[in-house]
């Protein structure tokens, strides 16, 4: 049960009187005053007798009516007794004097009780003893000064020598007494209270806030920034730590290495913040949405995420033991390095989780989804856990991983070496420096995969998709990629020598600068290939279709075999002597400056071609069709023309 502000909350405050019923309240046994704020839950026992005065939540000035409305019954009980054992009735005029008083300073107490409420907030100026007390620190703070003060009120007060006037003074300090008890009581709960209200600051909206940010300020600790949207803003070597971010909007946000230790932030929405470094010890982020937010090295200890999604969240090397993760969604997180020893993850999903080389000794994975996760051998489970059981993936050289679908998976140095992955998906896999030789990848799908210098030699490729994957710098010395799909892959500097690639598509790709000397490429679709600065050196390329593919003066192709292939309007350069140019078609190609010496090109198409300053030299064109062909300042010297008769 909650109370506003204007409420004075006190569910379980037991004050004893012995006393008879009053308004509907039965009278107790000896018992305790317990308040239920005191953070350690002790009761506390008074050696006097109380009586219950209720449960629930009490405006002030209507507890403050009760607990005197309590005391007047018992001393009003008190002084009847006293009056029915004594001759003197005429002091019975002077008791209703006295009643009349008292009642006229119950009115008086309860509008310094209001004062004292309208007071309590500028209390924050005040050392509030009671943040570092205990049950019984604050009782016995409270019965020793209300003890010295009853001594000072007994040690001040004169003594009367009439004896009405002893009667009279002797009630009233008796009265004094317990009204001076009850009004210190209700100061000290209040202080308690204002010491644990909770902050009910109105929130800083994002143009105030932005605005002291500009201005230089950086210290923001405790600021109440909820619901507040702050998305794509960059906030360096701020502090907030303990405030309040609940339901703030951060995607996108720079906070990396800021402090954000005991900071609220349920609900709100991280997605691809940045938050590498960050310090977010003890922060509350359940039910956070933190959608592939990088957490790289956040500290993290004693926070909570119960609930929170997290899927492709980067968290490597993240320490999140004890961690209370129960429900959270990690699909598709990179959990790299992390520390989940002791975690609770009862519940949560983590599915296609990268979890090499991550420690989940002695976690709780009751009801735990690892569906498509990943693992290798240093990865550490609880005691009796069947991971293979879980659906997840080991990594590991001669692992069998046959149609295993790790798409999107970052395998960044994977040791995959003779690996059987036919048929698998890794498209859009993170594959850079893996080792993949001798490694079955038959069927598989790496389109848009990530292959930068990753090793394929000897690894089998057959009918593989490599479109749009990056393989710059990767080794794929003998490699077969037989009717492979390389439609837009980046070859360039890759290694290709010897590796068969016939029979493939590789429409737009990219063969800058790739080594494919002795490579067999014959009947492959090569439309719009890159092959400047490649090394074709013996390569075949017979039956190719090299329609508007790139060459140029570096690209090599001596000895290379080009026989029945299509260049129509190609501009080749480079070096081709001693190229198979035979039966090629190369109507209207720009051959111009081109070293054709040695080149057959017996039965070529070369009508409209561009051939001057080309060197020709011991070329053989018998047969050639040079129709509409431009042979100006050729070299022709011992070239076989296309009657068969040698130029001179």
């Amino acid at each position: 049960m909650s109370c506003d502000r204007s409420l004075f909350s006190i569910p379980m405050l037991l004050i004893y009187l012995q006393t008879s019923e009053v308004d509907g309240f039965k009278p107790l046994e000896p018992i305790v005053l317990k308040q239920s704020s005191i953070k350690d839950n002790n009761f506390v026992f008074f050696q006097r007798k109380y009586t219950l005065i209720g449960r629930g939540c009490y405006s002030r000035s209507d507890l403050g009516q009760f607990i005197y409305r309590v005391w007047l019954k018992k001393y009003f009980d008190d002084l009847k007794q006293e009056f029915n054992n004594r001759p003197e009735l005429e002091q019975i005029q002077s008791m209703q004097e006295a009643i009349a008083e008292l009642s006229a300073r119950v009115i008086d107490l309860e509008q310094r009780l209001q004062e004292l409420s309208n007071a309590s907030n500028n209390l924050g100026e005040v050392a509030i003893e009671r943040v570092n007390l205990d049950d019984a620190e604050v009782v016995k703070q409270l019965v020793e000064t209300v003890e010295q003060q009853q001594v000072y009120i007994a040690e001040t007060e004169p003594d009367e020598q009439i004896d009405v006037a002893e009667e009279r003074e002797k009630f009233s300090r008796a009265f004094s007494d317990r009204e001076f008890k009850i009004e210190r009581i209700m100061w000290l709960v209040n202080r308690i209270y204002a010491a644990e209200e909770p902050n009910h600051e109105i929130p800083v909206d994002a143009e105030e806030f932005l605005s002291r940010y500009k201005a230089g300020e950086r210290d923001f600790t405790g600021i109440n920034l909820a619901g507040v949207n702050l998305s794509g803003k960059a906030l360096n070597k701020i502090n907030l730590s303990n405030a309040n971010l609940s339901g703030a909007n951060l995607s996108r946000t720079n906070l990396d290495c800021e402090n954000l230790s005991g900071a609220n932030l349920r609900g709100a929405d991280l997605s691809e913040a940045d938050l590498s470094g960050a310090n977010l010890t003890g922060a509350n982020l359940d039910n956070a949405y933190l959608y592939k937010t990088k957490l790289k090295s956040a500290k993290l200890e004693k926070a909570t995420l119960k609930k929170a999604n997290l899927s492709g969240a980067y968290m490597h090397e993240v320490n999140l033991s004890g961690a209370n993760l129960s429900g959270a969604n990690f699909n598709g997180a990179d959990l790299k390095q992390v520390n989940l020893m002791k975690a609770d993850l009862s519940h949560a999903d983590l599915s296609k989780a990268n979890l090499i080389h991550a420690n989940l000794e002695g976690a709780n994975l009751e009801n735990i989804n690892l569906l498509q996760s990943y693992y290798d051998s240093t990865t550490v489970f609880p005691t009796g856990f069947n991971v293979g059981q879980a659906g997840a993936y080991l990594i590991a050289p001669s692992a069998s991983l046959q149609n295993a679908n790790l798409a999107g998976a970052n395998l960044y140095k994977v040791n995959l070496a003779k690996a059987d992955l036919q048929g698998a998906n890794l498209n859009s896999a993170n594959m850079e420096g893996a080792d993949l030789s001798q490694s079955n990848l038959k069927g598989a799908n790496l389109s848009k995969a990530i292959l930068n210098n990753v090793r394929l030699l000897q690894s089998n490729l057959v009918q593989i998709n490599l479109s749009d994957a990056n393989l710059n710098g990767a080794d794929l010395t003998t490699a077969n990629l037989y009717e492979a799909n390389l439609s837009k892959t980046n070859f360039s500097s890759t290694k290709l020598v010897a590796a068969n690639l016939s029979k493939t598509y590789m429409g737009h790709a990219n063969l800058e600068s790739a080594n494919l000397r002795a490579a067999d490429l014959k009947s492959s679709n090569l439309i719009h290939v890159n092959f400047k600065s490649a090394n074709l050196i013996a390569a075949d390329l017979s039956q190719a279709n090299l329609k508007n593919a790139k060459f140029d003066n570096y690209t090599k192709l001596n000895d290379a075999n080009l026989a029945g292939v299509n260049l129509v309007g190609v501009t080749l350069r480079g070096d081709f002597s001693g190229a198979n140019l035979n039966e090629t078609n190369l109507c209207g190609a720009d051959l111009s400056s081109l070293n054709l010496s040695g080149t057959s090109l017996i039965a070529s198409e070369l009508r409209g071609a561009n051939l001057t300053n080309a060197n020709l030299t011991q070329a053989n064109l018998k047969d050639a069709n040079l129709t509409g062909a431009n042979l100006l300042s050729a070299q022709l010297a011992g070239t076989i023309m296309p009657d068969g008769t040698t130029h001179e």
